[in-house]
């Protein structure tokens, strides 16, 4: 990926956990809010294209997802509480094969994969996946 684009953007707001990704026909893009996650989505599903890389990046700390064998993309912002405890924030993506998602929860902004666990496709929501339309059967 263009790292002079790339650091151009980032100087803009350093404190973000940025979703960076490139597509399958080579545009980039560089979101430092989660709403850019759907922007990516539907320019996905309008031009049927998918992903070609994925990295979540917090500074100098990237997280690289690979997605090399998966049916589909799953992101979402989430937030794990427990009572007396301080709340954790996350990001959590999901590699979809068939009904399962194997989902990996980062702390943000550290981006410290903290859960690792398979789901069912059902208990995803719809709006936050990026099928790649060539191997979604």
């Amino acid at each position: 990926m263009d790292k002079q684009n790339w650091l151009k953007q980032y100087r803009t707001n350093k404190h973000a956990v940025w979703i960076r990704c490139k597509l399958t026909n080579g545009e980039e893009f560089n979101y430092d809010k989660f709403e850019g996650w759907r922007q990516i989505k539907d320019k996905c599903e309008k031009e049927n294209l998918f992903l070609k890389e994925l990295y979540l990046q917090y500074r100098s700390n990237k997280a690289t997802i690979d997605i090399q064998n998966a049916e589909g993309v799953y992101l979402i912002r989430s937030m794990l509480g427990a009572i007396g405890a301080q709340s954790k924030e996350y990001y959590t993506i999901g590699l979809i094969n068939g009904e399962t998602v194997s989902k990996k929860m980062w702390i943000t902004p550290e981006l410290v994969l903290d859960k690792e666990y398979e789901d069912e496709i059902e208990n995803c929501f719809e709006e936050a996946i990026i099928y790649d339309k060539t191997k979604k059967k």
